[in-house]
């Protein structure tokens, strides 16, 4: 837990503007215009941020989708847009640590149960029926994240949940109060498909643009090895105003569609950190126009190069098993990756992956047991349960 004097901040904006921007050719097919067509003034870039329209313009490859199913089985349609960005933030291949899967981060065994094809009709039946069954959409989306057992009347809601809905909320409400602003700046996106064996080093070349706009504009993939056919939304004209380095850490001021958990992954920090550096609760939206404090510091071991003639991101980073957004971030490149012959680099490796084991529970056994067995000299590996059927 953190300390602070964070609060839970309501966020109200008004609603101005011009028609809504005609529709824009997307990979893969077109995308229509959903907002109303009451005039109403296009925002500035400035005032949104880079997660949400890079978020955005991956969810209108599937907007028709959304808004038949929405209507079929009575949902409305900016909270069904509104779950699959904050779900997946527009990514169909995702895989949640607990093996949610796709746009809609839907479980295998309850996409099973609902006689569907598509992830996306998955997700938006079921938020229907929970909508139906708890005649609220704030519990309908607490069900959605933690179970429908973990939901009731007279039943505290459990942290996450709450979080989760009031991420879903936010992004709703930026739905229906800026929309034409959204589609209009996100439309100004490209979009390109990861190619075979691509790391993001390989795509920020390929494209000439900073791994730190890619991750900007992806949060929700910064944090993840890409893979083929994965879709990278980003700027043809990078947005270079959005931070202030200030010695050990960038000042940044938040914008609308922000929230801290996509700053503290696109940044690569701990989300502890952050909270206490900006005295942020764990439970909470992000106020629009609060200047952010982000860490950059870090004590991990690390090693020093000196750069030689020739030297490059990518064969320093592979030379020392570390990646290319390491080293730009933890030694203050991230606008100009050109490294200097004599400059010294701070370079930590990347930490292996945990290596798992399964094991078969045998009669008798209890999670004490196994845990206490696997914790032998012999085997210190975590492990992955796998229940007897």
């Amino acid at each position: 837990m953190t300390t602070g004097r964070g609060v839970i901040v309501s966020v109200v904006a008004s609603v101005m503007a011009i028609h809504a921007p005609a529709a824009v050719p997307s990979i893969g097919g077109s995308v229509t215009a959903q907002e109303s067509t009451a005039f109403e003034e296009i925002m500035p870039l400035d005032d949104f941020s880079p997660a949400i329209l890079g978020i955005f313009r991956k969810l209108m490859l599937i907007e028709e989708d959304i808004e038949r199913y929405a209507s079929r089985y009575q949902v409305d349609f900016d909270l069904a847009r509104a779950t699959c960005m904050y779900e997946s933030g527009g990514n169909a291949n995702l895989t949640s640590w607990a093996g949610a899967k796709g746009y809609f981060q839907v479980m295998p065994a309850t996409f099973r149960g609902l006689n569907v094809d598509t992830n996306i009709e998955a997700g938006i039946k079921y938020i229907g029926q929970l909508i139906r069954q708890f005649e609220r959409e704030d519990y309908a989306l607490a069900a959605y994240n933690g179970g429908p057992g973990n939901v009731g009347r007279g039943r505290a809601m459990r942290l996450e949940s709450l979080q989760y809905v009031l991420g879903v909320g936010y992004y709703r409400t930026m739905l229906k109060l800026h929309g034409p602003s959204i589609r209009h700046h996100a439309s100004g996106l490209e979009l390109t498909e990861v190619r075979d064996g691509e790391e993001w080093w390989d795509i920020a070349e390929r494209l000439n643009i900073s791994l730190l706009q890619l991750r900007l504009h992806n949060p929700y993939l910064a944090v993840r090895r890409p893979k083929a056919g994965q879709f990278i939304a980003y700027p043809p004209v990078p947005r270079d105003n959005l931070f202030e380095p200030q010695g050990d850490h960038l000042e940044y001021r938040s914008r609308l569609g922000d929230n801290y958990f996509n700053v503290a992954f696109t940044l690569d920090v701990e989300l502890d950190d952050l909270r206490a550096e900006n005295e942020l609760w764990h439970l909470q939206t992000l106020p629009t126009g609060m200047l952010l404090r982000i860490p950059l510091t870090w004590e991990d071991d690390h090693s020093v190069h000196r750069v030689r003639p020739g030297d490059t991101v990518a064969a320093v980073a592979e030379e020392f098993e570390s990646t290319p957004w390491r080293i730009l971030r933890d030694n203050g490149l991230l606008w100009d990756s050109t490294l200097d012959e004599g400059m010294m680099l701070r370079v930590r490796e990347v930490p292996k992956p945990p290596q798992f084991v399964t094991h078969r529970v045998r009669s008798g056994e209890n999670l004490s047991r196994i845990t206490t067995a696997r914790r032998s000299p012999r085997s210190r590996q975590p492990t992955a349960w796998a229940a007897a059927p």
